[in-house]
């Protein structure tokens, strides 16, 4: 289901937030865009220093505004926030050696992480100087549905900064097609089987049924969604003749799919799937290409042609109705819900550009063509048709693609995988604030410590998750696997900035297959540590991750670095070992990671009674199927919703002196286990919803 925004299609202004003192209240306010974004509770006595005009203005484009507050004497003041109803919490740089790169799932308020972002406004605010703490563990509500967020700020003499970044991604950070105030992507969790690592050209009519088939007997009710047919079905020439039209290729399908799109997406649906289709931007017909005016020509005549691309297609309104328009069309109307869109990196840098290089446009027109192209295919698939564009992060597909694929083509080798990792971290910046990240499929008949780290981020990371092997290779120990994976989360980034253009990009073309020495080693450098903090109604925690692109020693991570609050005393589990650490403040011991092998810790503050720790169906541990955690009169209840006809463990983190004195389950069998200070509870669900009871008796005095 598409998340739907009521956007306000007004575009934000590019000028200063204006101030204004309220004698009444004695409250310091600025106002943005018909917000009033900042209030600051001033206190009664004291000199207070303010801007109160527009020198605050650093630079008028892209715009940037720069407030300050100071006092005489140190004070302590309360600063609110108030934003659209999409707001995030933003660490407002990139994540540097040592530290975990940040994402969210849900609105929680993070540790250290100055800056808060308006998605709807692409407004950026961070904040600078002065020691300061939140107010509340999450973004809260006002009443008319806005977003609202409040910090304790300690202020004296040294002015504490407040930067105003308007349009930042958008003018900042130069994604010039990015209007959220227009449009947003469709921000659901995607999860899928592809047919192109698993057969490539050698796919079959039957070999994608018999897929669904399986994918849907083992994955479907964990969440994958949809099958998808890659390279293989059409007809060998782009259009297949001189004097016809380029859809022609893609509506009939070659020998090997005797059904046609019909048949297929029937047979698809058959098993409760959806179904999605490859198509490609190339032109292959020589003859095609040589008459007529769909493509571009040279001076001579002659039409140009480009590497991956051969022959380009003009892209004027004509052209487009003709040969382009028809086949989205076509497809959709037999029933295909789900379009990746491929080669269009190739249309753009590898054919269009070729014709600015050989002086027949200009780069603009060359831009102008590539978005008419994608604004063609999202016209006719429909509002409520998956987008992905397929590959290479192209600014020019902002605002018209759902995802966007991040790295070039996948394989199970480790190069690849390491690819797929890097560049996961690379551009999580832009994850589901342009479009979802799509690091391209995921291969689990690589060696299985490798699968496990990539399937891993990708999930938690909440990316666009296509799994594409032959049926056969998957096993019971690689079932498992994908299943603790499915679905991928509805992660966001929690942390903005430039790229940091010195990292080689596409690492895989570049990787060595072996480790440095550990002793050389730093412990944990960019794209190793993760730090995912999702928020629920009723809990927050924090998952860890350390993914070995380069072996990486045994070491202590720093709750700082993960976002955390270093003088609170956390719970820690690991996922893939299924074993509770201990608690910890400060730092959080690890152990050794062989490249390519990852861990996986869960970390939630300790709250002195009895309280879920982790899960063994995903490894979110548990955002999926724990629906509700609940603790009342020394009892805690865990609403459930699981695979009917599975057993799950559940680890119940009991601090001393709580003793279970009863347990009860409804649609579900349970059993427990003390396993320390924790207690392992397994329920078998007999019901896909289950509630199971745990009486506790309190520590006496």
């Amino acid at each position: 289901m598409k998340l739907l925004y009521k956007l306000d299609s007004v575009e934000p202004p590019c000028g200063q937030a204006n101030h204004f003192l309220d004698e009444g209240t004695n409250q310091l306010k600025y106002e943005y865009n018909g917000l009033t974004i900042i209030s600051i509770q001033l206190p009664g006595e004291g000199n207070q220093y303010y801007r109160r005009v527009s020198d605050g203005n650093l630079q008028t484009h892209p715009f940037i505004q720069q407030l300050y507050l100071a006092f005489d004497e140190p004070q302590t003041v309360r600063v609110r926030f108030e934003l659209s109803r999409d707001a995030l919490n933003m660490r407002p740089r990139r994540a540097g050696d040592g530290e975990a790169i940040l994402g969210q799932s849900g609105r929680p308020t993070l540790y250290g992480a100055n800056g808060l972002y308006d998605v709807l406004q692409d407004l950026l605010i961070d904040w600078h100087g002065a020691e300061w703490q939140w107010v509340h563990d999450r973004i809260q509500r006002t009443e008319d549905g806005n977003s609202f967020a409040e910090i304790d700020v300690r202020v004296g003499t040294t002015p504490w900064v407040i930067n105003l970044r308007m349009q930042y991604y958008r003018k900042h950070l130069n994604f010039t097609y990015h209007k959220p105030w227009e449009w947003r992507p469709d921000l659901k969790p995607v999860a899928g089987w592809c047919s192109w690592e698993a057969y490539r050209f050698d796919i079959r009519e039957e070999h994608v049924i018999e897929a669904a088939r399986f994918v849907s007997e083992h994955f479907k009710a964990y969440g994958l969604e949809y099958v998808q047919l890659d390279d293989g079905y059409q007809l060998p020439l782009v259009p297949p003749e001189a004097t016809g039209i380029v859809a022609d290729a893609w509506l009939t399908t070659n020998e090997k799919f005797p059904s046609g799109h019909a048949g297929l997406v029937s047979g698809i649906k058959a098993y409760g799937l959806q179904a999605g289709i490859w198509t490609n931007a190339v032109v292959t017909n020589p003859d095609f290409a040589s008459s007529g005016n769909a493509c571009i020509k040279n001076a001579d005549g002659s039409p140009i042609k480009g590497k991956w691309i051969q022959y380009v297609l003009d892209c004027s309104p004509e052209t487009l109705a003709k040969h382009v328009a028809p086949y989205y069309r076509g497809l959709r109307d037999a029933g295909y819900t789900y379009f990746k869109t491929d080669a269009i990196r190739h249309l753009i840098f590898d054919g269009l550009h070729e014709a600015v290089r050989a002086g027949l446009i200009t780069n603009d027109e060359a831009q102008a063509k590539f978005r008419a192209f994608l604004e063609c295919a999202k016209e006719h698939i429909g509002d409520d048709a998956y987008l992905l564009s397929c590959w290479g992060v192209l600014s020019e597909a902002v605002g018209l693609a759902d995802a966007c694929r991040v790295a070039t083509d996948s394989n199970p080798s480790w190069p690849a995988i390491r690819m797929q990792l890097v560049e996961t971290a690379r551009w999580f910046h832009t994850h589901r604030i342009l479009y979802l990240n799509d690091p391209d499929h995921v291969c689990v008949r690589a060696p299985l410590e490798w699968a496990k780290s990539v399937i891993s981020l990708v999930s938690l990371t909440g990316g666009l998750l296509m799994i594409s092997d032959k049926p056969e290779h998957y096993n019971d120990e690689r079932i498992s696997m994908i299943q603790r994976n499915l679905p991928p989360l509805q992660t966001v980034t929690a942390e903005t900035g430039a790229l940091d253009l010195i990292m080689p990009a596409f690492a895989w073309t570049n990787a060595k297959e072996n480790a440095d020495d550990l002793d050389k080693m730093d412990q944990h450098p960019f794209t190793t540590l993760w730090a995912i903090h999702i928020q629920t109604d009723d809990r927050n925690w924090c998952v860890a991750g350390r993914f070995a692109i380069e072996a990486l020693q045994a070491s202590s991570v720093e709750m700082e670095k993960l976002g955390l609050d270093p003088d609170r005393e956390y719970a820690v589990f690991d996922f893939w070992q299924k074993q509770y650490l201990g608690r910890y403040t400060v730092s959080i011991p690890c152990r050794e990671l062989e490249v390519g092998s990852c861990q996986l810790l869960a970390v939630r503050p300790v709250i002195g009674r009895p309280m879920l720790m982790a899960s063994s169906r995903h490894v979110s541990m548990d955002a999926v199927s724990v629906k509700a955690e609940q603790w009342l009169n020394d009892e805690l209840t865990l609403k459930l919703k699981g695979v009917s006809g599975t057993a799950e463990d559940y680890w119940v983190y009991v601090p001393d002196g709580f003793v279970v004195a009863d347990q009860s389950a409804a649609g579900a069998r349970s059993q427990i286990t003390p396993e320390g200070e924790t207690l392992r509870l397994t329920v078998h669900f007999d019901e896909e919803e289950v509630q199971v009871k745990l009486a506790f008796t309190e520590p006496t005095a």
